[in-house]
């Protein structure tokens, strides 16, 4: 039995490290939060709007995401009327592209920049955010899985999971069915896609798919479109991405455990650097889900929001209101 605690304890660390989670309250440098639903609609007990709450806290930037219309989560993509309604609030926005990003399969579909990052211009221009600013786009710590998988295979003498070990991770936490997932697919894939032994993959061998994610980024959203890039990711590949010129800015994410958090962390050239997920115990977005928002320290360098409208190019794909 302690064996499997010890490996369970092992894998959490190494995937959900972080900083404890703020409480829903004034927190000095954290100005900017990111939501997953509609910012515009959420209701406090209090009475005050979800907006007033913010303002109260010292929030004046909100992160919002651009997703497919497949999104698994209610209403997660930005859309006109809610990005009308928080410039008119008086908030900053800052957009990212967020779709399957915590997926290492995204990533070898050799083509998945170009198609993310044309998916993600068409929704900045329905919200008419102006050029200049930037989008962002989730890696949303690929790199850390590849380890997990290595880890999972040794633990596993590279066969499947066993029963046993399958319930012991879901016990620990039921988020490990994806983990528990992905394992069996890198199973299948591990061969064709790192042609090496699997002890001897690390988290450096998805850089070459990470760059070439980012350069069709580039040349679709740099080309005629004149937005900055930035990209969501692990300290390590924050520090490939700057380094290779790919990216403006980089949004720290908050899982320490994940590659090169501390290094980067300390180097303070990230733009925001996301705090562990906080509850909002009596706040609801209209759908009644609780609202859980992830407090960021903001640095003094430019980080790419926009508060005021560009052109707008409308079209059918994009609805101005989410009806989720």
């Amino acid at each position: 039995m302690k064996f499997w605690i010890v490996s369970v304890l092992c894998l959490m660390l190494s995937t959900q490290a972080g900083f404890a989670a703020p409480s829903c309250a004034a927190h000095k440098g954290m100005t900017a939060v990111d939501m997953s639903q509609p910012a515009n609609t959420i209701t406090t007990s209090s009475g005050k709007s979800g907006f007033a709450a913010l303002k109260a806290m010292g929030v004046n930037t909100i992160i919002r995401y651009y997703d497919w219309a497949n999104e698994d989560i209610s209403c997660k993509a930005l859309l006109p009327s809610e990005s009308d309604a928080i410039i008119a609030a008086g908030f900053n926005i800052i957009s990212v592209f967020q779709h399957e990003n915590d997926d290492p399969e995204s990533f070898f579909v050799k083509s998945r920049g170009s198609t993310d990052s044309k998916h993600a211009l068409t929704l900045a221009k329905a919200n008419g955010q102006p050029k200049g600013s930037a989008i962002y786009f989730a890696v949303d710590g690929v790199d850390q899985t590849i380890r997990d998988m290595v880890f999972e295979h040794g633990m596993s003498n590279g066969h499947k999971m066993s029963k046993k070990r399958r319930r012991h991770l879901i016990h620990a936490d039921r988020n490990f069915i994806r983990h528990i997932r992905r394992y069996g697919r890198f199973l299948k894939y591990h061969a064709s896609v790192f042609h090496k032994p699997v002890e001897t993959i690390k988290a450096t061998d998805m850089n070459p798919a990470i760059i070439r994610y980012f350069e069709q980024v580039n040349a679709v959203v740099k080309t005629d479109n004149n937005y900055k890039i930035g990209a969501y990711a692990s300290g390590a590949v924050c520090e490939l991405l700057l380094g290779h010129k790919l990216i403006d800015y980089c949004w720290l994410a908050q899982s320490t455990g994940w590659p090169g958090f501390d290094h980067f962390f300390h180097s303070k050239r990230w733009a925001m650097v996301q705090e562990r997920s906080t509850l909002c115990r009596t706040w609801n977005f209209a759908n009644g889900d609780h609202v859980w928002v992830d407090f960021n320290r903001t640095n003094s360098i430019p980080r790419g929001s926009w508060n005021k409208k560009g052109p707008i190019k409308s079209t059918p794909k994009i609805p101005k209101v989410c009806s989720g």
